[in-house]
Formats: structure tokens, C-alpha cells, sequence
């Protein structure tokens, strides 16, 4: 299995990047998420994937108003170039320094307006990051090795 490392701005609870099967359900079922913003069944959160050559974002906004910015990076020789992209967030943010990521797999998270957020839905945005997240990798391997 593929290790990768969830990291969060200091002050902020570790996010929550354990794997859940009906979130991935719900999540396979959401179309076109990469071509525009789309509503998640049964709640007011948004969503929208952007990929990138090195890397992707995933953002979250609740109705109107942009809750996550969430970064991705899937190999090694792209970490610069995306972690890049993390330290201007969290200038831009406010949100002091981030850490650097101690794999070549991650996802940095970045609140924008978490506090609009329940409790319940912090947790679906944390799991929909990590579902989307693996579908992404999943799809950049079979490219690679379309044996698979």
C-alpha cells in the first residue's frame, strides 16, 4: 500500500486520512468534478478538482463561501513545485509555516473558513479529500501501467 501524509497548519487538529468505503460510494457517484463545481448529495457543500501535471487541488466551499483549499502531491520530483503552492496558501491565509511533507505522497490542507463548518462536516470534507485523493493516484497508476 502507498503511504501519504495529511497535514494541516499548526494549531489545527491532525486531519482525519483514514479510508471509508461509503464516502468513496458517495464520491464515485458525484460526476464531472473536474470540470466544474459540483453539489454533494444531501448537504450545502460544494466541491471541485482541479489536476495539475504536477499535482492537483480539491476544494470544498460551503453554498458560496470557500471553506478548504486542499493540495496534492503524488511523486517525489513534483513536491517543490506543489509545496510551492502550500507556502504562498498559507501566507496568503495567515496560517504561519507549514511542514514540510515526510513522504512524496500528501495532502495539505488548508482552511479557508473552517469555522463555517459543523463538526459533521469537517469530517466529510476530510474524507471526501482522502477519497478523492486515492482515485486520482489510482487513475495516475493505471495510466502509467495500463496493464493494471
Amino acid at each position: 500500500m502507498y503511504q501519504f501524509a495529511y497535514l494541516a497548519p499548526p494549531g489545527y487538529p491532525t486531519p482525519d486520512g483514514s479510508f471509508d468505503k461509503d464516502i468513496v460510494n458517495m464520491t464515485a457517484s458525484i460526476k464531472e468534478v473536474d470540470k466544474k463545481s459540483v453539489n454533494v448529495p444531501n448537504s450545502a457543500l460544494w466541491i471541485q478538482l482541479k489536476l495539475m501535471p504536477d499535482g492537483g487541488s480539491f476544494e470544498i466551499k460551503k453554498r458560496k463561501d470557500l471553506v478548504y483549499i486542499n493540495l496534492f502531491c503524488f511523486e517525489a520530483e513534483n513536491t517543490d513545485s506543489v509545496f510551492s503552492a502550500v507556502i504562498s496558501l498559507y501566507e496568503h491565509y495567515k496560517l504561519g509555516t507549514p511542514k514540510r511533507p515526510p513522504v512524496p505522497t500528501w495532502i495539505h490542507t488548508i482552511p479557508v473558513a473552517e469555522h463555517l463548518l459543523r463538526a459533521n462536516e469537517i469530517k466529510l470534507c476530510q474524507k471526501m479529500t482522502v477519497s478523492y485523493y486515492w482515485a486520482v493516484c489510482a487513475q495516475l497508476l493505471k495510466k502509467r501501467n495500463p496493464l493494471n
